[in-house]
This record gives C-alpha cells, structure tokens and sequence, in this order.
C-alpha cells in the first residue's frame, strides 16, 4: 500500500488530473481524501444520461472511487456557497478554482478475469470474488490490503463467472471469500474475523 499527494493547481480539470496520474504511473487504487474547492463542477446523477452543470464557488466535500492505470470511476460530491450539496459520478470539466490536496492509495493490482483461469488452480490462500462497483467488495479489498494478506481479487463480470462462483459457494451476493477453496463468508465475516486475529488465520 502506497500513499501519493497530488496537488492541483487553480484550472485543473479534477478527473483528468487524476486519469493522468494514474497512467503516468502505472497505478491501481483508490481515492482516499481531498481538500478543495471548483469553480465549475460536472457530475452525472443516478439514472439520467444528462450531465448537470454547476458553476459558483463550489467547496469539494468528498471525492471517492478508484483508478486502474487510467481509467477510473470516482464520486463527487460539493457544497455551493449556501451549503447545498451536490453529488454524482465525476465527469470531465469539473475545474479547480484555488487549489486541491488529493490523497491516492495505490496497491498492485491482483484482479485477474475468471474466465482464463481454473478457479482452484490459484495459489493464494484467499479468493475475492467482486463485483465492479460494489461498496463490499471495495471495503474487503481495503481491508485485505491493510492487513497485508496475500490474495486473488477476481472480478465477476457477467452470468457465466456468477454461475462459476455460485456452484462452489451456493450464494448470491458478494463478495465471496474463500479460504483454501473452502467458502468463507462475505465482508461481514471477514471484517469479524480481523477483529479476532487480524487475518493473521489468512496468511
């Protein structure tokens, strides 16, 4: 696990910044933190196609997702100056107005896709099957991560690798972890069994 701060000067465009970083670097991870402000700020709401629009003296109040070595999916929400906020998927155009501190986490990227592997051939001890997106799967990773727990992160991706999953745990949300190809449980029993022996079971 591994830090980066990246400061953005005033006119910055927030997700290409971002985008490029990623890429420059090579780096997989998450959004961790941010303190700033946007002159203009562009987000997507949930179930429309339009993009809304917002320009004043915009306060960042969180900014949070993931970047994969350029491509990337983050959440942003702001405040304008009469503390209504705002939030949506972050979209190109949303531009820094006086200056903006983002903390990054970067991890090595151990997704892997489920159709070119055999799901007991893996040599990790531990198996995460995600799904794209999911709060859960995202918080598992994290916590896998902080303890430093060796493991594959495998991305369910369409019926076919639910089905794959489905047959060796006979369950239907995720995550799924196993443990030695044996079902685990999901983040709510992993994150209970950190508590017990900080995965220290896992390694």
């Amino acid at each position: 696990m591994q830090p980066h701060s990246l400061k953005l000067s005033p006119d910055s465009d927030l997700i290409i910044s971002i985008k490029e970083f990623s890429f420059s670097n090579n780096l997989y991870g998450y959004v961790s933190g941010v303190v700033g402000n946007l002159s203009k700020a562009c987000i997507q709401c949930p179930g429309s196609q339009e993009i809304s629009k917002f320009e004043g003296n915009l306060e960042i109040v969180s900014l949070n997702g993931n970047f994969n070595n350029g491509d990337v999916h983050i959440h942003l929400s702001f405040a304008d100056e009469g503390c209504n906020v705002f939030g949506g998927h972050l979209e190109q155009g949303s531009i820094v107005k006086k200056g903006t501190d983002i903390l990054l986490v970067s991890f090595e990227n151990k997704t892997i896709d489920i159709s070119k592997i055999n799901l007991n051939d893996n040599k990790s001890r531990v198996k995460a099957y995600i799904l794209k997106n999911c709060p859960w799967s995202k918080r598992s990773i994290r916590l896998l991560d902080s303890l430093s727990v060796p493991y594959d992160s495998i991305l369910i991706e369409n019926d076919k690798d639910f089905q794959k999953v489905n047959s060796l745990s006979d369950h239907n949300t995720f995550p799924q972890i196993f443990l030695d190809d044996v079902f685990f449980g999901g983040y709510e029993e992993l994150s209970k069994q950190a508590k017990y022996d900080y995965l220290k079971s896992f390694k």
